[in-house]
């Protein structure tokens, strides 16, 4: 061991690189906020093992070979480094094993927005040093006479076995973000193609479903899925703005405004694989073994529409573009990177063809989504903190933070617009409809402190505290009188496709009457954002601070 020492001496530069690539997050820990001290220290240990181990093994290498492996071990390390790292300076979180995955699932434009809105000079600065640092050091690196290995067998072995474990023990392997990130990444591509593969083979399974609600008229069915719009910005929900002018004009027997409703996650896919599928936390596998939302409409003999202004892909680039895929009929247009009253295009035809079926037509909405100026057209460019004066102060709310509240808030008051026109259309031309609002996801607004958006690890009330919007027509609701509409129901949209099902009159195996807000057997329960109870949110933000 003093001979390993000696020439671990010899080796200052080969031991700062690996400190800098293995210990440099871990010791930065301290700056998260939503790691605990025990969290922390495991991850320091972990790395520290990881760092001796690799040490004293190199010992051995002759230094061309040593720098080939430092090399590698850059290249797979350094995107993983700066993405944890610039999460760590502006968020002041580490990623999480959930929000690790949905960096698989983010498209390009919403990084290249999300990149847009968080990134500042100091951040950039600090990303691109850390990058460069590790490269001149390799470079720098000075030759030395490496031991034998063959005297030394049983610290090579310990060393070896050190490695193995921390790379297949998935539990452990999340303490090392390089590790982390590429495990993960490999269990997303298989997940996501295993999928893929048994979801389209149970298409042609049999799958018995029948309707309590089988009717001579034709039913229109739509579900408009909003993009994080939080209730706390909603003058139905009692905001200062009006930013629902037209939906307030609706009265409680016409639009049922539920006040008790979160998501269960703040990132859109994880949502959306809840809700509009039976996977649950504890039977994820249901995923694959039970069918989703298009599906039971698909199988109860619906015409299915599917109209996108979000990012989307037939080749299944996501597990909810999985979902998304099952539709008869699909409009994507995302790629015209327009505000959201394009799908009306598609909406207006839709209303007009198959008028002697009946339809489920899915609509997602770029919404609110992040930057939120780009989500509306300057027609709607009408709230200004300095001449109305009803943004709340608070000591981190200077000139752009309000600036930015004006501009979240104008994209309220066009999805209040694109909401209304639906709900006008559908009282026009379909006597026998509902129309079904929910929006994936909230977005903090320098509610408690200098940040805005969602992100899972610093996840607060307006994260997940959602709107859930019910219309139906007269001839709609009058055919539900067996069923419950009770606006203050605490729920969660993780148990959406229950819900759907039941108002749809939907029977099969596996349905749950007892997850169904609208159903007389519903039985609350206690909600979850993913593994974080709701009540413990709440308890850590407290009301008076809001």
């Amino acid at each position: 061991m003093k001979d390993i020492f000696q020439v671990l001496k010899k080796k200052k530069l080969q031991s700062f690189f690996l400190f800098y690539i293995l210990l440099l997050l871990p010791i930065l820990t301290p700056l998260a906020e939503n790691y605990s001290w025990m969290d922390k220290l495991l991850l320091v240990v972990v790395c520290l093992l990881l760092f001796m181990a690799i040490s004293v093994i190199c010992v051995f290498v002759s230094p061309r070979t040593e720098k080939i492996i430092y090399s590698v071990m850059l290249v797979f390390a350094i995107i993983p480094g700066s993405i944890f790292l610039s999460y760590l300076l502006f968020a002041h979180v580490m990623l999480e094993q959930n929000s690790v995955m949905s960096l698989f699932e983010t498209n390009p434009e919403e990084s290249k927005e999300f990149l847009a809105n968080y990134m500042n000079v100091w951040v950039i600065v600090g990303t691109l040093a850390y990058a460069a640092v590790p490269i001149v050091m390799i470079c720098r690196m000075k030759r030395y006479t490496p031991l034998k290995a063959r005297f030394y067998k049983g610290h090579i072995i310990v060393s070896v076995l050190i490695i193995v474990a921390i790379v297949s023990l998935a539990r452990v392997a999340r303490s090392v973000y390089f590790i982390n990130i590429y495990r993960t990444f490999i269990t997303y591509k298989v997940r996501v193609h295993h999928e893929k593969k048994t979801i389209r083979a149970r298409q042609s399974e049999p799958f018995d479903i029948r309707t309590i609600y089988a009717d001579t008229i034709p039913q229109t069915i739509v579900v408009v899925i909003g993009e994080s719009l939080t209730k706390d910005h909603m003058s139905l929900y009692g905001y200062q703005r009006k930013t629902n002018p037209l939906l307030e004009q609706y009265t409680d027997s016409f639009l049922l405004v539920y006040r008790e409703v979160i998501s269960p996650q703040v990132h859109t896919i994880p949502v959306m694989r809840a809700a509009l599928s039976m996977a649950e936390p504890d039977y994820p596998e249901y995923f694959e073994e039970r069918p989703s939302l298009i599906e039971l409409y698909n199988r109860l003999g619906f015409e299915t529409y599917m109209i996108t202004n979000q990012a989307f892909s037939e080749k299944c680039h996501s597990s909810y573009d999985i979902l998304l895929t099952l539709a008869k009929h699909k409009y994507n247009f995302a790629p015209k990177k327009q505000y959201d009253e394009i799908v009306f295009t598609a909406f207006d035809e839709i209303m007009e063809s198959d008028k002697g079926k009946d339809k489920f037509i899915l609509i997602h909405l770029i919404g609110s989504h992040m930057a939120y100026e780009y989500r509306y057209p300057y027609t709607f460019d009408t709230f200004d903190y300095e001449e109305d004066g009803l943004i709340e102060e608070k000591p981190f709310r200077k000139t752009k933070e309000k600036r930015m509240i004006d501009n979240y808030d104008n994209s309220v008051l066009y999805n209040d617009y694109i909401v209304d026109r639906m709900i006008r259309q559908l009282q026009e031309e379909s006597p026998n409809a509902m129309l079904l609002y929910f929006s994936d996801h909230g977005e903090e607004l320098y509610d408690y402190r200098k940040f805005a958006g969602h992100v899972y690890e610093k996840v607060s009330p307006p994260m997940c505290e959602v709107p859930f919007l019910l219309w139906m027509s007269s001839y709609f609701r009058d055919k539900r009188s067996g069923l419950v509409f009770d606006a203050y129901r605490p729920y969660s949209t993780g148990d959406f496709i229950y819900s759907m099902s039941d108002i749809s009159g939907m029977r099969y195996e596996g349905f749950d009457s007892k997850r169904s807000i609208f159903s007389p057997d519903f039985e609350p329960k206690e909600r979850f954002v993913d593994e974080k109870a709701y009540d413990d949110i709440l308890e850590r933000f407290d009301s008076n601070k809001r």
